[in-house]
């Protein structure tokens, strides 16, 4: 199997590059919100309906690399990622926003599935587990971060706010396409080339381990998810800033702050790391009620930087749970089935707080699901803290 740290880094900047693309249009929703007229529930619509895309991608494609090849799913999905920037960019009504998003949603659940099983393929050791998972996960938050910050700054300071950030996200696809295309292939193919989806099976040896994994990175994700989704609604609604930049910012604060708990705690071991990133979750979901209590956008802000922390730590432990547990030939698979988790947890929460706000109130459907979410952070502490599962203790 070609190993190469250039090519390393090239799939890594690819993972951030792509995500960056798919959170291009979160600080723009209130935007065309504002310019269309349609509802938060609606609003949040927009932001999950490319979970169609990813779930469908994700169990039809993802696993398909294991078999066809790591370029010939990637670099595809890299184009369609491109092609759902473009038509976000030109639609000009909600349902072709809609198409876009969707576009946005196969490229991301083909791509990342793909790129991160490439990470582990191209890794010069190919045993460095921690490593490929820390560089995996930093890559994605980076993409999580930057689409919000650099999108936000360009429709509050820039030109054509809903042209200019998807103009720039498409240059950087661009230079993304190029480094994947000049990556070798990692994957031995033999025979015809075979698009055939695979169904995504998870081994019975690792199943605990992986369900354990799946539940914590659940977790940690409905909160970045959340706050992607309805970051422009917080501000606006809860906070009463009128300012795209402060949107992005909220967002980009929590995925920065979880960039910087993976880098400056790497060395705990991964049960450390999911224990510690659940009760940092805890931690700011109590403050998170403080400032919604006492109304204080700055408590609000220092709350999303505990679970941008509290984020990073879960997830980057979960990773490397599922990079250590998945077997070499079946990765694609595996990591399928552990972004599905990723995605619905992303998504599912945001969408019941969209719509619950139209029969309890915004604020109201906010506190609802911060004590759900705490509950269930409490509860995979509770979990992991009683399993005996030796992958989960190393």
């Amino acid at each position: 199997m070609p190993r190469s740290p250039f090519a390393f880094w090239f799939v890594a900047a690819a993972i951030s590059i792509v995500v960056l693309g798919a959170n291009t249009p979160i600080p723009l929703f209130t935007v065309y919100q504002s310019t269309w007229h349609f509802s938060t529930g609606l609003l949040t619509v927009v932001y999950a309906v490319y979970t169609v895309g990813v779930v469908a991608a994700v169990f039809l494609i993802g696993p398909l690399s294991d078999a066809v090849g790591r370029k010939r799913v990637l670099l595809p999905a890299i184009a369609l990622m491109a092609a759902g920037l473009a038509t976000c960019m030109l639609a000009p009504n909600v349902v072709v926003l809609i198409v876009g998003r969707v576009l946005q949603g196969i490229a991301i659940g083909a791509g990342t599935t793909t790129a991160i099983a490439a990470l582990g393929d191209l890794h010069p050791t190919g045993k460095a587990h921690a490593e490929v998972a820390l560089v995996a996960t930093v890559a994605t938050v980076v993409g999580l971060a930057g689409g919000p910050l650099v999108a936000g700054l360009l429709a509050q300071y820039g030109p054509w706010p809903t042209v200019l950030p998807y103009a720039v996200s498409l240059v950087l696809t661009g230079f993304a396409f190029a480094g994947v295309l000049s990556a070798p292939e990692t994957v031995r193919v033999s025979g015809p080339l075979q698009l055939r989806p695979r169904r995504i099976a998870i081994p019975a040896e690792i199943r605990h381990p992986f369900f354990i994994a799946t539940f914590v990175e659940m977790t940690a994700y409905a909160v970045a998810g959340t706050f992607a989704g309805l970051g422009a609604s917080f501000t606006r609604d809860l906070l009463h800033l009128q300012s795209h930049a402060a949107a992005g910012l909220l967002v980009a604060l929590l995925f920065l702050s979880s960039t910087a708990a993976q880098l400056a705690l790497r060395t705990l071991s991964l049960r450390r790391s999911m224990l510690a990133g659940l009760a940092t979750l805890v931690a700011g979901l109590v403050l998170l009620l403080g400032a919604l209590g006492t109304a204080s956008a700055v408590l609000f802000f220092v709350a999303t930087v505990v679970l941008g922390f509290g984020h990073g730590l879960a997830y980057v432990g979960s990773q490397e749970l599922v990079d250590r547990i998945a077997p070499p030939e079946r990765r694609a698979e595996v990591f399928s089935g552990f972004l599905l988790g990723l995605y619905f947890g992303a998504t599912a929460p945001s969408l019941l707080v969209g719509y619950g706000a139209a029969a309890l109130g915004f604020y109201a459907a906010t506190v609802t699901f911060v004590v759900t979410v705490l509950a269930l952070a409490v509860a995979g502490i509770v979990w992991i803290s009683a399993t005996r599962d030796r992958a989960v203790l190393a």
